[in-house]
């Protein structure tokens, strides 16, 4: 009887495995696509870029069933438990190579997973430091409240005061924006209903000036966020499926401040650790950082506007009757 059970154990996890495997390959058999990634993601920005992320292949039984579930071996993480044994709690720090040549630069402080590494998000991760950003990206692997966002922040203003770091005086707080994937997007919009005073306790310069909460966890409501917000979620997603909170009381509650959702053809629940060839938030989550941190002008576009980018990007959901489609709250509606 015991090995019966076993065995059923076994075939139940292969099942899953290969489920999940299966929803994690719909971003290799078509790859990114649309305007916003033929504009940001096709290559890289303007910018080198430098970290102090210390990465090798992933290893470990959780290394391994990354590999399997991503049908990736090429991805990356670091050595924070329960990856390996060094401390669940880190933060890397990713930025312009020749950003001691540059002024101040705007800030994306963002947050993985639950259970994830993250080395996992590198690719991402480079991206958007190569248009001119500092990014921070902060784990104790469970993600799912706004303490790694309040870290990130202690450890780039800590940074900032250093003399002897290359971040020396580059960093500006004032232009920060919360970012997440799963758990961590869920803590993002957690992050962004944060009061002033207390970003202010944290550093007097600290200011959040808007949030990207991708395919997030249930936490967090929307008519509490005190930000611009763009909640983007993936069609092929199991784990946070476009239709729930997402759309009932995350993004669809956002109405005191101006508030996107849009849904992602092909994209799963994995897309945002993936090569940026194959996820395909990596162009509009650099449109949107764009048009916050710098008021890019092409950027701005995706957003404002009364035939704005975003509604006409192909990778994302657009027929009019589709509860998924791209939408904007009143208040954006208005933007100028």
């Amino acid at each position: 009887m015991r090995s019966i059970r076993k065995v059923a154990v076994q075939l139940c996890l292969a099942g899953v495995l290969v489920a999940f495997g299966s929803l994690a390959g719909a971003s290799q058999l078509v790859p990114a696509l649309g305007l916003a990634n033929d504009q940001y993601a096709k290559s890289p920005g303007p910018y080198k870029v430098t970290t102090n992320a210390v990465l090798s292949d992933c290893r470990g039984l959780l290394g391994v069933l990354a590999r399997i579930m991503l049908l990736d071996n090429s991805v990356q993480c670091n050595s924070s438990f329960p990856y390996g044994f060094a401390s669940p709690v880190s933060t890397s720090v990713y930025y312009p190579s020749n950003i001691r040549n540059l002024d101040k630069l705007p800030v994306v402080n963002f947050v993985g997973g639950i259970l994830s590494n993250q080395g996992q998000y590198t690719d991402l991760m480079r991206l958007w430091a190569s248009y001119g950003f500092i990014v921070i990206i902060s784990s104790d692997f469970i993600n799912t409240a706004p303490t790694m966002h309040v870290l990130g922040a202690l450890e780039l203003s800590k940074l900032s005061q250093d003399p002897t770091s290359p971040l020396f005086g580059k960093v500006d707080l004032s232009r920060t924006i919360v970012a997440g994937h799963s758990a961590g997007g869920g803590a993002s919009i957690l992050s962004s209903s944060l009061l002033p005073g207390t970003l202010q306790d944290i550093d007097p310069q600290l200011h959040y000036i808007g949030s990207l909460p991708i395919e997030p966890g249930p936490i967090g409501l929307g008519s509490t966020v005190k930000t611009p917000t763009l909640v983007l979620t993936g069609a092929a997603d199991v784990v946070v499926p476009a239709w729930a909170w997402p759309r009932l009381w995350q993004g669809g509650l956002i109405k005191a401040v101006p508030g996107w959702s849009a849904t992602a053809h092909n994209a799963t629940h994995f897309s945002p650790v993936r090569s940026v060839r194959e996820n395909e938030f990596a162009g509009i989550t650099t449109a949107w950082i764009l048009y916050l941190g710098k008021n890019d002008p092409g950027a701005k576009e995706y957003f404002v506007g009364p035939n704005y980018k975003l509604a006409r990007d192909p990778q994302f959901i657009r027929l009019a009757f589709n509860p998924l489609r791209v939408q904007r709250n009143e208040v954006a509606d208005n933007l100028q």
